[in-house]
């Protein structure tokens, strides 16, 4: 088992230094778009929002990734968005996630939703991790029994998952 991030890190510094990676598209707005390992498979498009207050998988990823839907755990709640719609869930799933050498057991709520992404990463992993995203350099850091490690963003999906989003809602003003 992986040490989690906790330990034997609690005297390590995460910073941020203006203009650090010369390879962003700049100036930007984008979201911070990662891949990681979930129950080992390769997932692609999870967006790190420290505005979720939950994990959310997509089912279509779960189908994606041969996940039977009878491992879902059938409590359906309600999730709010910030103006007010509601969806309601599925029901949560408890998956391991692999980060940069931290193994976590995180407890996602499926949602029956088309999305541009396959999973939201919400303050709790974020909190769990001890990490901290930076939108503007396109990181996510966190400290580890072996120091800090970072996970970069990925600038070009998140781009093409914005201009998806996009598409997907009709034009109203």
């Amino acid at each position: 088992m992986s040490p989690t991030p906790q330990t034997g890190a609690s005297n390590l510094v995460l910073s941020f230094i203006d203009n650090e990676d010369s390879t962003l598209i700049n100036p930007h707005h984008d979201a911070l778009v990662i891949s990681l390992l979930i129950a080992n498979c390769l997932i692609k498009r999870i967006l790190i929002d420290n505005g979720s207050s939950t994990n959310v998988i997509f089912l279509s990823a779960l189908k994606e990734m041969n996940i039977d839907e009878a491992h879902i755990h059938r409590r359906s709640t309600v999730l709010v968005g910030f103006s007010g719609e509601q969806k309601f869930t599925l029901g949560d799933i408890t998956l391991p996630v692999y980060a940069a050498g931290v193994n976590l057991h995180i407890t996602f709520v499926v949602l029956d939703s088309p999305s541009a992404y396959n999973v939201i990463l919400g303050r709790p992993w974020i909190h769990d991790m001890r990490a901290v995203p930076s939108t503007f350099h396109q990181v996510i850091r966190f400290p580890t029994a072996w120091g800090v490690r970072e996970i970069k963003g990925e600038q070009a999906t998140s781009r093409d998952c914005y201009r998806n989003t996009l598409r997907a809602k009709p034009a109203t003003l």
